[in-house]
Protein backbone atom coordinates (compact mmCIF):
# COMPACT_ATOMS: atom_id res chain seq x y z
CA UNK A 1 0.00 0.00 0.00
CA UNK A 2 2.73 2.37 1.04
CA UNK A 3 4.97 1.61 -2.36
CA UNK A 4 1.54 2.79 -4.55
CA UNK A 5 0.49 5.95 -2.04
CA UNK A 6 4.31 6.70 -3.40
CA UNK A 7 3.91 6.11 -7.08
CA UNK A 8 1.10 8.33 -7.14
CA UNK A 9 2.85 10.60 -5.39
CA UNK A 10 5.31 10.61 -7.67
CA UNK A 11 3.07 10.90 -10.61
CA UNK A 12 1.50 14.10 -9.35
CA UNK A 13 4.85 15.79 -9.12
CA UNK A 14 5.74 14.96 -12.59
CA UNK A 15 1.75 15.99 -13.61
CA UNK A 16 3.07 19.37 -11.47
CA UNK A 17 6.02 19.65 -13.06
CA UNK A 18 4.83 19.28 -16.61
CA UNK A 19 1.92 21.50 -16.03
CA UNK A 20 4.46 24.25 -14.42
CA UNK A 21 6.58 23.93 -17.70
CA UNK A 22 3.99 24.08 -19.97
CA UNK A 23 2.32 27.07 -18.34
CA UNK A 24 5.74 28.95 -18.21
CA UNK A 25 6.29 27.70 -22.34
CA UNK A 26 2.87 29.19 -22.97
CA UNK A 27 4.02 32.99 -22.62
CA UNK A 28 5.28 34.96 -25.58
CA UNK A 29 6.27 37.92 -26.81
CA UNK A 30 3.01 38.43 -29.27
CA UNK A 31 1.07 38.46 -25.45
CA UNK A 32 3.70 40.56 -23.77
CA UNK A 33 2.91 43.21 -26.53
CA UNK A 34 -0.67 43.03 -26.95
CA UNK A 35 -0.51 43.72 -22.93
CA UNK A 36 1.51 46.83 -23.62
CA UNK A 37 -1.09 47.87 -26.51
CA UNK A 38 -3.61 47.64 -23.38
CA UNK A 39 -1.97 49.60 -21.33
CA UNK A 40 -1.35 46.54 -18.71
CA UNK A 41 2.62 47.58 -18.50
CA UNK A 42 2.75 45.41 -14.82
CA UNK A 43 1.32 42.34 -16.36
CA UNK A 44 3.52 42.63 -19.44
CA UNK A 45 6.53 42.78 -17.49
CA UNK A 46 5.73 39.48 -15.83
CA UNK A 47 4.88 38.45 -19.05
CA UNK A 48 8.52 39.06 -20.60
CA UNK A 49 9.71 38.42 -17.79
CA UNK A 50 8.60 34.48 -17.86
CA UNK A 51 10.04 35.16 -21.71
CA UNK A 52 13.19 35.71 -20.64
CA UNK A 53 13.01 32.66 -18.30
CA UNK A 54 12.22 30.19 -21.28
CA UNK A 55 14.93 31.85 -23.75
CA UNK A 56 17.45 33.80 -21.76
CA UNK A 57 19.72 34.71 -24.79
CA UNK A 58 16.48 36.08 -26.74
CA UNK A 59 16.62 39.79 -27.27
CA UNK A 60 12.85 40.00 -27.80
CA UNK A 61 12.04 39.10 -23.98
CA UNK A 62 14.21 42.05 -23.12
CA UNK A 63 13.56 44.40 -25.59
CA UNK A 64 9.57 44.19 -24.36
CA UNK A 65 10.57 44.25 -20.29
CA UNK A 66 12.24 47.55 -21.14
CA UNK A 67 9.30 48.82 -23.53
CA UNK A 68 7.06 48.23 -20.12
CA UNK A 69 9.95 49.13 -17.61
CA UNK A 70 9.95 52.58 -19.38
CA UNK A 71 5.99 53.04 -19.81
CA UNK A 72 5.92 52.15 -15.74
CA UNK A 73 8.57 55.14 -14.83
CA UNK A 74 11.23 52.11 -14.14
CA UNK A 75 13.96 53.70 -16.14
CA UNK A 76 16.68 52.34 -13.85
CA UNK A 77 15.58 48.80 -14.19
CA UNK A 78 15.27 49.67 -18.14
CA UNK A 79 19.02 50.43 -18.01
CA UNK A 80 19.93 46.95 -15.80
CA UNK A 81 18.15 44.99 -18.35
CA UNK A 82 20.29 46.80 -21.55
CA UNK A 83 23.13 45.62 -19.42
CA UNK A 84 21.64 42.28 -19.57
CA UNK A 85 21.70 42.11 -23.19
CA UNK A 86 25.70 43.45 -23.15
CA UNK A 87 25.88 40.54 -21.23
CA UNK A 88 23.97 37.92 -21.92
CA UNK A 89 22.66 38.38 -25.58
CA UNK A 90 25.05 40.04 -27.61
CA UNK A 91 27.85 37.48 -27.36
CA UNK A 92 25.68 34.60 -29.16
CA UNK A 93 23.64 37.08 -31.55
CA UNK A 94 26.08 39.97 -32.46
CA UNK A 95 23.23 41.74 -34.59
CA UNK A 96 20.63 41.82 -31.57
CA UNK A 97 20.82 45.64 -31.87
CA UNK A 98 20.31 45.84 -35.13
CA UNK A 99 17.30 43.31 -34.24
CA UNK A 100 15.59 45.55 -32.07
CA UNK A 101 15.93 48.67 -34.26
CA UNK A 102 14.74 47.09 -36.86
CA UNK A 103 11.64 45.71 -35.15
CA UNK A 104 11.03 49.44 -34.06
CA UNK A 105 11.13 50.63 -37.74
CA UNK A 106 8.71 48.56 -38.96
CA UNK A 107 6.35 49.52 -35.73
CA UNK A 108 7.20 53.19 -36.61
CA UNK A 109 6.34 52.81 -40.32
CA UNK A 110 2.82 50.96 -39.45
CA UNK A 111 1.89 53.84 -36.35
CA UNK A 112 3.70 56.71 -36.12
CA UNK A 113 2.53 58.32 -33.29
CA UNK A 114 2.92 54.74 -31.54
CA UNK A 115 3.78 55.99 -27.67
CA UNK A 116 5.16 52.89 -27.00
CA UNK A 117 7.03 52.42 -30.41
CA UNK A 118 8.39 56.10 -29.56
CA UNK A 119 9.45 55.48 -25.97
CA UNK A 120 11.17 51.97 -26.64
CA UNK A 121 12.69 53.11 -30.40
CA UNK A 122 14.23 56.29 -28.65
CA UNK A 123 15.66 54.46 -25.56
CA UNK A 124 16.96 52.02 -27.75
CA UNK A 125 19.01 54.83 -29.57
CA UNK A 126 19.94 55.98 -26.20
CA UNK A 127 21.54 52.59 -24.92
CA UNK A 128 23.73 52.96 -27.98
CA UNK A 129 24.53 56.28 -27.82
CA UNK A 130 23.10 57.53 -30.54
CA UNK A 131 21.56 60.53 -29.27
CA UNK A 132 21.06 62.18 -32.13
CA UNK A 133 19.11 59.38 -33.20
CA UNK A 134 17.19 59.43 -29.93
CA UNK A 135 16.30 63.23 -29.85
CA UNK A 136 14.82 62.88 -33.07
CA UNK A 137 12.55 60.03 -32.03
CA UNK A 138 11.71 62.10 -28.46
CA UNK A 139 11.13 65.06 -30.11
CA UNK A 140 8.09 63.62 -32.24
CA UNK A 141 7.18 61.95 -28.77
CA UNK A 142 7.22 65.24 -26.71
CA UNK A 143 5.19 66.62 -30.17
CA UNK A 144 2.44 64.37 -29.13
CA UNK A 145 2.99 64.85 -25.66
CA UNK A 146 4.98 67.41 -23.99
CA UNK A 147 4.46 66.70 -20.46
CA UNK A 148 5.53 62.84 -21.05
CA UNK A 149 7.91 62.38 -18.46
CA UNK A 150 10.49 59.82 -19.77
CA UNK A 151 9.92 62.33 -23.07
CA UNK A 152 11.78 65.09 -21.31
CA UNK A 153 14.15 63.02 -19.33
CA UNK A 154 15.61 61.33 -21.91
CA UNK A 155 15.74 64.19 -24.46
CA UNK A 156 17.55 66.33 -21.66
CA UNK A 157 20.30 63.11 -20.83
CA UNK A 158 20.69 62.97 -24.89
CA UNK A 159 20.56 66.70 -25.06
CA UNK A 160 23.24 66.89 -22.41
CA UNK A 161 25.21 63.78 -23.39
CA UNK A 162 25.34 65.79 -27.08
CA UNK A 163 26.45 68.92 -25.46
CA UNK A 164 23.20 70.86 -26.12
CA UNK A 165 23.54 72.46 -22.39
CA UNK A 166 20.53 74.61 -22.28
CA UNK A 167 17.95 72.61 -23.60
CA UNK A 168 18.76 69.75 -21.69
CA UNK A 169 18.87 71.43 -18.48
CA UNK A 170 15.41 72.60 -19.09
CA UNK A 171 14.04 69.38 -20.07
CA UNK A 172 15.49 67.72 -16.74
CA UNK A 173 14.38 70.28 -14.62
CA UNK A 174 10.89 70.19 -16.65
CA UNK A 175 11.02 66.34 -15.82
CA UNK A 176 11.88 66.71 -12.22
CA UNK A 177 9.10 68.88 -11.59
CA UNK A 178 6.89 66.47 -12.93
CA UNK A 179 7.73 63.14 -10.92
CA UNK A 180 9.87 64.85 -8.27
CA UNK A 181 9.13 61.43 -6.15
CA UNK A 182 10.50 58.85 -9.21
CA UNK A 183 14.19 57.16 -7.79
CA UNK A 184 14.41 56.40 -11.09
CA UNK A 185 14.30 59.43 -12.80
CA UNK A 186 16.73 61.12 -10.50
CA UNK A 187 19.19 57.97 -11.52
CA UNK A 188 18.97 59.22 -15.30
CA UNK A 189 19.68 62.83 -13.83
CA UNK A 190 22.34 61.96 -12.14
CA UNK A 191 23.73 59.94 -14.79
CA UNK A 192 23.55 63.10 -17.13
CA UNK A 193 25.17 65.36 -14.33
CA UNK A 194 27.95 62.88 -14.29
CA UNK A 195 28.54 61.72 -18.15
CA UNK A 196 27.09 64.42 -19.61
CA UNK A 197 27.37 68.08 -18.44
CA UNK A 198 29.95 67.34 -15.32
CA UNK A 199 28.05 69.24 -12.32
CA UNK A 200 29.45 66.84 -9.20
CA UNK A 201 27.16 68.76 -6.69
CA UNK A 202 24.12 67.91 -9.03
CA UNK A 203 25.13 64.63 -9.89
CA UNK A 204 25.77 63.55 -5.47
CA UNK A 205 21.76 65.29 -5.62
CA UNK A 206 20.27 63.00 -7.30
CA UNK A 207 22.24 60.20 -6.85
CA UNK A 208 21.29 60.48 -3.23
CA UNK A 209 17.85 60.37 -3.90
CA UNK A 210 17.68 57.51 -6.25
CA UNK A 211 19.76 55.83 -3.55
CA UNK A 212 17.77 56.41 -0.86
CA UNK A 213 14.60 55.36 -3.18
CA UNK A 214 16.07 52.21 -3.15
CA UNK A 215 17.95 52.00 -6.45
CA UNK A 216 21.43 50.22 -4.82
CA UNK A 217 22.62 50.23 -8.31
CA UNK A 218 25.94 50.34 -9.35
CA UNK A 219 25.62 52.67 -11.74
CA UNK A 220 24.35 55.03 -8.66
CA UNK A 221 27.20 53.98 -6.87
CA UNK A 222 29.71 55.34 -9.30
CA UNK A 223 28.47 58.28 -9.81
CA UNK A 224 28.61 58.76 -5.85
CA UNK A 225 31.77 57.48 -6.12
CA UNK A 226 33.21 60.16 -8.87
CA UNK A 227 30.90 62.83 -7.11
CA UNK A 228 33.20 62.16 -3.90
CA UNK A 229 36.38 62.18 -5.51
CA UNK A 230 35.48 65.40 -7.22
CA UNK A 231 35.16 66.65 -3.49
CA UNK A 232 38.55 65.58 -2.48
CA UNK A 233 36.62 62.67 -0.34
CA UNK A 234 38.89 59.93 -1.86
CA UNK A 235 37.77 57.45 1.12
CA UNK A 236 34.14 57.62 0.99
CA UNK A 237 34.59 57.57 -2.95
CA UNK A 238 36.17 54.51 -2.31
CA UNK A 239 33.72 52.89 -0.49
CA UNK A 240 30.99 53.45 -3.13
CA UNK A 241 32.72 52.29 -5.78
CA UNK A 242 33.64 49.37 -3.82
CA UNK A 243 30.00 48.67 -3.51
CA UNK A 244 30.41 48.92 -7.22
CA UNK A 245 32.27 45.98 -7.40
CA UNK A 246 30.29 43.93 -5.05
CA UNK A 247 26.72 44.46 -7.08
CA UNK A 248 28.37 43.43 -10.36
CA UNK A 249 31.15 40.41 -9.42
CA UNK A 250 30.26 37.29 -9.71
CA UNK A 251 33.95 35.49 -10.19
CA UNK A 252 36.65 37.37 -8.26
CA UNK A 253 39.65 36.22 -9.99
CA UNK A 254 43.35 35.80 -8.29
CA UNK A 255 46.27 37.28 -9.88
CA UNK A 256 50.00 36.53 -9.16
CA UNK A 257 51.65 39.74 -7.31
CA UNK A 258 52.43 43.08 -9.47
CA UNK A 259 55.98 44.96 -8.60
CA UNK A 260 56.36 48.25 -9.69
CA UNK A 261 57.23 49.19 -13.52
CA UNK A 262 55.00 46.33 -14.53
CA UNK A 263 52.45 45.26 -17.20
CA UNK A 264 49.26 43.16 -16.91
CA UNK A 265 46.58 42.09 -19.59
CA UNK A 266 43.85 40.56 -17.63
CA UNK A 267 41.01 38.84 -19.35
CA UNK A 268 37.04 39.20 -18.29
CA UNK A 269 33.69 38.63 -18.76
CA UNK A 270 30.69 39.31 -17.59
CA UNK A 271 30.37 39.43 -13.75
CA UNK A 272 34.42 39.14 -13.34
CA UNK A 273 36.35 40.63 -11.93
CA UNK A 274 40.28 40.62 -11.66
CA UNK A 275 42.16 41.17 -7.96
CA UNK A 276 46.24 41.82 -7.87
CA UNK A 277 48.08 42.20 -4.61
CA UNK A 278 50.37 45.14 -4.62
CA UNK A 279 53.20 44.98 -2.05
CA UNK A 280 54.14 48.43 -0.95
CA UNK A 281 56.05 50.26 2.34
CA UNK A 282 54.44 53.13 4.16
CA UNK A 283 55.20 56.15 2.22
CA UNK A 284 55.48 54.31 -1.04
CA UNK A 285 53.22 55.66 -3.94
CA UNK A 286 50.82 53.56 -5.59
CA UNK A 287 50.69 54.43 -9.31
CA UNK A 288 47.74 52.54 -11.70
CA UNK A 289 46.83 52.75 -15.08
CA UNK A 290 44.28 50.72 -17.23
CA UNK A 291 43.48 50.86 -20.74
CA UNK A 292 42.15 48.62 -23.11
CA UNK A 293 41.54 48.06 -26.79
CA UNK A 294 38.29 45.92 -26.47
CA UNK A 295 36.36 48.47 -24.53
CA UNK A 296 37.13 51.92 -23.33
CA UNK A 297 35.40 51.80 -19.66
CA UNK A 298 37.29 50.79 -17.00
CA UNK A 299 36.55 50.90 -13.15
CA UNK A 300 39.21 50.06 -10.53
CA UNK A 301 39.54 49.88 -6.75
CA UNK A 302 42.33 49.55 -4.34
CA UNK A 303 42.00 47.95 -1.03
CA UNK A 304 44.44 48.46 2.14
CA UNK A 305 46.05 45.50 4.21
CA UNK A 306 42.78 45.12 6.52
CA UNK A 307 40.37 45.09 3.32
CA UNK A 308 39.82 48.76 3.62
CA UNK A 309 38.69 50.20 0.06
CA UNK A 310 41.07 53.43 0.28
CA UNK A 311 40.67 54.43 -3.64
CA UNK A 312 38.83 53.96 -6.18
CA UNK A 313 38.88 55.02 -10.02
CA UNK A 314 36.63 55.84 -13.08
CA UNK A 315 37.02 57.95 -15.96
CA UNK A 316 40.25 59.48 -14.35
CA UNK A 317 41.50 59.01 -18.26
CA UNK A 318 39.04 59.62 -20.49
CA UNK A 319 36.77 56.56 -19.41
CA UNK A 320 39.57 54.34 -18.24
CA UNK A 321 40.32 54.05 -14.32
CA UNK A 322 43.94 55.18 -12.99
CA UNK A 323 45.10 56.50 -9.63
CA UNK A 324 48.26 57.36 -7.35
CA UNK A 325 47.97 56.89 -3.74
CA UNK A 326 50.44 56.92 -0.96
CA UNK A 327 50.31 54.06 1.26
CA UNK A 328 49.53 54.77 4.56
CA UNK A 329 50.49 51.58 6.24
CA UNK A 330 53.02 48.41 5.08
CA UNK A 331 51.40 45.67 3.88
CA UNK A 332 49.86 43.54 1.01
CA UNK A 333 46.93 45.97 -1.08
CA UNK A 334 44.50 44.25 -3.24
CA UNK A 335 43.82 46.29 -6.75
CA UNK A 336 40.13 45.10 -7.80
CA UNK A 337 39.54 45.74 -11.92
CA UNK A 338 37.06 44.80 -14.02
CA UNK A 339 35.07 46.69 -17.21
CA UNK A 340 32.43 49.40 -16.01
CA UNK A 341 29.49 47.62 -14.78
CA UNK A 342 31.06 44.11 -15.41
CA UNK A 343 28.80 43.32 -18.90
CA UNK A 344 31.49 43.15 -21.14
CA UNK A 345 34.32 40.84 -22.51
CA UNK A 346 37.89 41.61 -23.93
CA UNK A 347 41.36 42.67 -22.32
CA UNK A 348 42.69 45.26 -19.37
CA UNK A 349 46.05 46.30 -19.71
CA UNK A 350 46.92 47.01 -15.83
CA UNK A 351 50.25 48.87 -15.36
CA UNK A 352 51.60 49.58 -11.62
CA UNK A 353 54.21 52.93 -12.68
Amino acid sequence: MRRYQLIVVAALLVMGSASAARAQSACSVEAGQTLIDQGRYKQAVKEFTCVINVQPSDVEGYRGRIEAQLLLGLYSDAFRDYSRVTAVVLPVDPDAANTILAGYDARLAADPVSVSALTGASFARWWLFDYAGATHLLNQLLTLHPDDVYGNLFRGSSRLLRGATNAGVADLDHAIALAPENPHLHAIVADAYTYGLPDPQLAFIHATQALDGGLDTPRVHAILGASYNAFGDLAVAAVHIKRHFDLVTSELVPAPSMLAGNTRDVALAPGRAIEIPLTAMAGNQISIVTSSRDYWDTIAVLLAPDGTPVIGSDDARSYFAAFEYQATQSGIYRLRVTFFESVNSGVIRVTRK
